[in-house]
C-alpha cells in the first residue's frame, strides 16, 4: 500500500529533467559499483578455490609418492605425516588402507583469529575438495592419502581483498558523482530552448532561438540559427535559383589551353593591376601555314600536331619559371597562340629560348614546311587590351612567312620610375619597414544594398619619398622573398591603429604564401594577435585559393589555429580550383572572393555565369558569403545579383 502511494505521488508530482538525470546517473553508478565489487570478489573466490584445490592435489601426489618409497613402518609414517602437517596450513591429512580403515590421521581443530565476519564467511566460504593420492607398496596398493588445506587463511585474504575493492570503487563512484554534477550543471542550463528548436526543425519549422550565455550552447544555437536562415532562403528561392553546377570549360577543345574569351578577361584584369606599375609582357605565336597543313595531313594528325605544339609551349613555361612570377597561355584563334607573363623584365632572353625549342619542334615535322614566327612586347603602364594585342600583331605581321622560326622583339621596355635593380628595391622596401614609413589603405567590401560587410586592408610604403600602393612594389617584394616581412609590418600597423578601440566591422588582411609556409613567421603573427582577443575577433585572414589547393594540410591547420583565437578565414582570388578543395565544409570559411577574371564582363559570358551560379549555390549551402572582386560595370553587378552573390569589392 505504501509503495502504491509513493508511485502515485511520483506520477502526480512533476519531476525535473535534472532530477531524472541524477536518478539515472546514481542508478548507473550504484549498479556499476555493486556489480564491480561482486564480480571482482566472486572472481577472487574462484581463483582462491582453484589454487587451494591445485595445492591439495600437488601435495597429495608428492606425499603419496614419498610414502610409497618408504618401508611403511608405522612410526616412520606417523613422523612423516606429522612433519608435513606441521609445516603447511592443512586442515586434514589422512592415510587410509584399501578397506577404508585409518592408518594415520592428523586434523586441525583450533579456531584461527580472523577479522572476516561470519556473514562473509557464510557467503564466500571456500568449499575446496581434498587432494587424493594413491600409496603403493611394491606392486600392491598400500592405501589412499587425503590432503585438505585450511581455507580460513584464503577466506581472510579474500575479505581483505574485498575491502580494498569496496573502498576503491567507492572513491571512484564518489568522484564520478562530482564530475557528473559539474557537467550536468553546465549542460542543462540552456537545454530547453535547444530541445524546443530541435523539435521545431523536426516539424520543418525553421525558427530562431535567443542565443544563451553558455559558450558551447551559444555556438550550437548560432549554428542552428544559421541553418534555419539558410534553409529558409533555399526553400523560398528554390524556384528562382538554379541548383545545377554546370562548368563549361573555358579552354580550347583541341589543345586544352585557355580560349580567347577567358584570356581576354585575364589580360584585362592584369592591365587593371598594371595601372600603378607595369610589370608584364605578351608573346604572340602564329602557325602561318596551318590551313595548308590541314590539306596535307589527316584530322587526327592535325589534332596531334596542335597538342604537341601546345605541349612545347607549356614545357617552355615550366623550364623558365625563374624569369616570371605568373603566366597565362591561350589559343586565341585558329592559328594564333599567346602567353601573358607577369613580373618579367627580359623578354629577349625568353624569346631566344622559345626559338630554340621551336627549332627542335620543326625537326620533328620535316615533311611539313612549318613557319612559326612569334612577337613579344612589354606591357605599358596605360595600355589597353586593344593596344597590347595590336602592337604584338603588327610586330608579327612584319615577319616574313618563310618556313622556319622567326622572332620579333619590341624594344619598348619602360625604365623603372624609382629603382633599376633588385638590390635597390630590397633596400628601399626594408628601409620603409624599419622606419615604419607605411600607411594602411582600406577597400570596402559592400553588399548590393550598400551595407558594409568588411574592410579589406592594403599596405602602402614610402619609397623614394613618395607613398606607393602594394600593386606598385608587390612583384619585386615577391621576387625578393619579402612578403612575409610585409605581412608582419601590416599586422603591427593594424594593432597599433586598432588595439585600443577595435573596429565595429570585420577587417580583412591578406597573408601571402611565403607567410603561410613559414612556420616561424605565421606563429609570430598568430601569437601576437592572440594578445588582443577583441581585435582578433574582428580580423578575417584572406588566403589565395591557389595556396589552399596546393597546401591543403597547412591551410586546414591554419584555419583551426585562427578559429581558436576567434578570427575568421576567407578565400581570395577564387576561380576554377574552388571545387578541388576537399571537405571545404570543415574549414569554417567566412567568405570567398571570386577573382576579377570571372567578374569582368560577366553579363556577356553564359559559361562564367553557370560556373559562378554553382559556386554561389555550393558556398551558400554551407553558410559562406560570396563576393566579387574588381567589378565596376552596373550590368555586371546586376548579373552578379541574379547569380546569388552577396557583395562586391570595387577596387
Amino acid at each position: 500500500m505504501a509503495s502504491f502511494s509513493l508511485s502515485k505521488y511520483l506520477k502526480k508530482r512533476k519531476i525535473t529533467l535534472r532530477q531524472e538525470l541524477w536518478i539515472a546517473l546514481l542508478i548507473v553508478i550504484f549498479v556499476g559499483f555493486i556489480s564491480s565489487v561482486l564480480i571482482s570478489t566472486n572472481s577472487a573466490k574462484s581463483y582462491f578455490s582453484t589454487q587451494l584445490y591445485l595445492k591439495n592435489v600437488d601435495n597429495a601426489s608428492s606425499l603419496a609418492l614419498m610414502i610409497s618409497q618408504l618401508d611403511k613402518d608405522p612410526v616412520e609414517l606417523e613422523l612423516l605425516v606429522s612433519a608435513t602437517f606441521d609445516t603447511g596450513h592443512y586442515k586434514r591429512i589422512e592415510l587410509q588402507n584399501p578397506n577404508g580403515e585409518v592408518i594415520v590421521k592428523r586434523t586441525f581443530t583450533d579456531e584461527l583469529k580472523a577479522t572476516a565476519p561470519k556473514w562473509f564467511r557464510a557467503m564466500y566460504g571456500l568449499n575446496v575438495q581434498p587432494g587424493v593420492g594413491q600409496v603403493n607398496n611394491g606392486w600392491q596398493q598400500f592405501g589412499t592419502l587425503f590432503i585438505e588445506s585450511h581455507s580460513q587463511y584464503a577466506e581472510q585474504a579474500l575479505w581483505e581483498s574485498a575491502l580494498k575493492l569496496f573502498f576503491s570503487f567507492l572513491i571512484v563512484a564518489f568522484f564520478a558523482c562530482i564530475v557528473s554534477a559539474y557537467f550536468l550543471s553546465r549542460i542543462l542550463k540552456p537545454l530547453d530552448d535547444v530541445v524546443y528548436q530541435a523539435n521545431a526543425f523536426g516539424d520543418k519549422r525553421f525558427i530562431k532561438s535567443s542565443v544563451p550565455r553558455t559558450f558551447e550552447f551559444a555556438r550550437l544555437v548560432q549554428s542552428m540559427n544559421q541553418l534555419s536562415t539558410r534553409f529558409s532562403r533555399i526553400i523560398k528561392e528554390d524556384s528562382k535559383r538554379l541548383e545545377e553546377l554546370r562548368f563549361k570549360s573555358q579552354h580550347d577543345e583541341l589543345t586544352g589551353l585557355a580560349n580567347r574569351e577567358y584570356f581576354g578577361a585575364t589580360l584585362e584584369a592584369h592591365l587593371q593591376k598594371s595601372k600603378d606599375h607595369a610589370h608584364g609582357a605578351l608573346f604572340l605565336f602564329r602557325v602561318v601555314n596551318l590551313d595548308k597543313m590541314s590539306e596535307q595531313i589527316s584530322r587526327v594528325e592535325m589534332v596531334n600536331f596542335l597538342r604537341r605544339f601546345s605541349q612545347v609551349l607549356i614545357e617552355f613555361l615550366e623550364s623558365n619559371e625563374a624569369h616570371f612570377s605568373e603566366n597565362y597561355i591561350a589559343r586565341i584563334s585558329h592559328n594564333d597562340f599567346t602567353v601573358l607573363f607577369s613580373d618579367t623584365d627580359d623578354i629577349e632572353l625568353l624569346s631566344k629560348k622559345v626559338v630554340r625549342l621551336h627549332e627542335s619542334f620543326i625537326e620533328e615535322y620535316k615533311n611539313i614546311e612549318l613557319a612559326i614566327p612569334h612577337s613579344c612586347t612589354y606591357i605599358q603602364k596605360n595600355d589597353t587590351r586593344f593596344d597590347v594585342l595590336k602592337r604584338a600583331d603588327e610586330l608579327l605581321k612584319s615577319a616574313d612567312n618563310k618556313p622556319g622560326v622567326q622572332a620579333k622583339v619590341s624594344d619598348n621596355k619602360q625604365k623603372s620610375e624609382l629603382f633599376d635593380d633588385a638590390t635597390s628595391w630590397q633596400n628601399a622596401i626594408e628601409e620603409a619597414l624599419d622606419k615604419k614609413a607605411l600607411e594602411i589603405n582600406t577597400y570596402p567590401v559592400t553588399s548590393f544594398t550598400g551595407q558594409l560587410m568588411q574592410n579589406q586592408l592594403g599596405l602602402s610604403l614610402e619609397l623614394g619619398g613618395q607613398i606607393y600602393r602594394a600593386s606598385y612594389y608587390y612583384q619585386w617584394a615577391n621576387r625578393l622573398k619579402l612578403l612575409a616581412r610585409l605581412d608582419w609590418g601590416l599586422i603591427k600597423a593594424l594593432v597599433a591603429q586598432y588595439s585600443i578601440e577595435p573596429p565595429s566591422e570585420l577587417i580583412s588582411v591578406e597573408l601571402s604564401a611565403q607567410t603561410l609556409l613559414d612556420d616561424a613567421a605565421l606563429a609570430s603573427i598568430l601569437t601576437y594577435l592572440s594578445a588582443f582577443p577583441d581585435l582578433a575577433s574582428k580580423i578575417c585572414f584572406d588566403i589565395r585559393e591557389s595556396i589552399a589547393v596546393s597546401e591543403i594540410k597547412i591551410f586546414k591547420g591554419f584555419c583551426e589555429d585562427v578559429r581558436c583565437m576567434g578570427a575568421k578565414v576567407a578565400l581570395k582570388r577564387v576561380g576554377p580550383e574552388f571545387t578541388k578543395i576537399e571537405k571545404i565544409q570543415e574549414f569554417g570559411l567566412e567568405m570567398i572572393k571570386v577573382d576579377s577574371v570571372y567578374g569582368h564582363n560577366i553579363s556577356y559570358s553564359q559559361d562564367n555565369q553557370t560556373f559562378l551560379r554553382g559556386v554561389c549555390t555550393l558556398a551558400h549551402s554551407i553558410g559562406i558569403k560570396v563576393v566579387a572582386q574588381g567589378v565596376t560595370s552596373q550590368d555586371d553587378i546586376d548579373t552578379l545579383i541574379n547569380l546569388g552573390f552577396d557583395g562586391v569589392i570595387k577596387e
